[in-house]
Parts: C-alpha cells; sequence; structure tokens
C-alpha cells in the first residue's frame, strides 16, 4: 500500500496560511510587533529603578510586564518564523525574571519584624537579586529589540541565556 493513499475521511489538515510581511515599522507589521514586545519588555524592568514612586512603580512595571506577555503570547502564532521566536524568547524572559524576583520576595513574609539585622541583611541581597535579574532581563531584551530591528530571528529563544 503506498504512503500516500489518503481516503476522503482521512485527509491531513490543510497548513496554517502565514501572513506575509508588510513593511514599515507600524504594529501591524511582524517588525513592529517584535520591536514593541522587546521595548515593553526592557521598561517593565526598568520602571521600578528609573521611577521612584513610592512602592506603586513596581504595579506600574507588573502592568506594562503583562502588556508586553499579552502581546508577545497572541502574535506568536500568527508570525513569521523570525518574529515568533522574538515572540517567544520576549514571553520567557518576562515568566522567568518575574518567577525570580517572585521567589526573592517571598522569605520577607516569614521573617519576623523584630529580627531587624536578618532584615537588613536580607533586603540588601534582595535588592542585588532584584539588580541581577534587571540586568539579564534588560540585556536578553535588548539583544532581541536589536535582532528584530534588523529582522533576524533569535538564535536560542528558548534558552536561559542571550
Amino acid at each position: 500500500m503506498p504512503a500516500d493513499n489518503v481516503t476522503p475521511f482521512r485527509r491531513p489538515p490543510p497548513p496554517k496560511p502565514v501572513r506575509p510581511q508588510q513593511q514599515g515599522w507600524g504594529l501591524k507589521t511582524h517588525r513592529g510587533k517584535a520591536v514593541l514586545v522587546h521595548v515593553l519588555t526592557i521598561a517593565c524592568f526598568a520602571v521600578p529603578f528609573v521611577l521612584p514612586l513610592g512602592g506603586i512603580e513596581r504595579f506600574i512595571g507588573l502592568g506594562v510586564g503583562i502588556a508586553a506577555g499579552v502581546i508577545a503570547y497572541t502574535s506568536r502564532e500568527g508570525a513569521t518564523p523570525w518574529a515568533a521566536t522574538h515572540h517567544e524568547q520576549a514571553l520567557r524572559t518576562i515568566i522567568i525574571a518575574f518567577v525570580a524576583t517572585t521567589f526573592l520576595t517571598l522569605p520577607a513574609l516569614v521573617i519576623p519584624r523584630s529580627a531587624t539585622e536578618i532584615l537588613s541583611w536580607y533586603a540588601l541581597i534582595v535588592f542585588w537579586a532584584n539588580i541581577v535579574v534587571a540586568l539579564w532581563a534588560g540585556i536578553r531584551a535588548l539583544v532581541g529589540l536589536v535582532l528584530a530591528g534588523m529582522r533576524k530571528p533569535v538564535f536560542n529563544a528558548k534558552g536561559w541565556l542571550v
């Protein structure tokens, strides 16, 4: 029996059509969406360090990160292959960095307020760890931003490094 025998009841599903690329930088282009996602990723980690608003800057950064995640998640299915790698990388960067910062701040809920010496060391460790996470995410998003501007795919979108 030949391998290309397809009966009318077992036809393979038709492949999804990939929308053709448009020129320019608008939000309807693949390049525009990839650049926007990387800019929002950089912004969500830069806002808490740039805007000292007394605690609300973390929520602003979280909102920007959620917006970047939604745009990346909804755009990666219909994107061209090179743009899909950018959306995947941006989404993984946001998720990994937010999980890391969440696990860094969780022990603060357990440490008693009376242990001021422990809290001071812990606050110092959390501060520098947040800077390291923000630098990691910023460098990763900046490399993605440069590659998106040139319409080149991200080399290892599912990896942890740049």
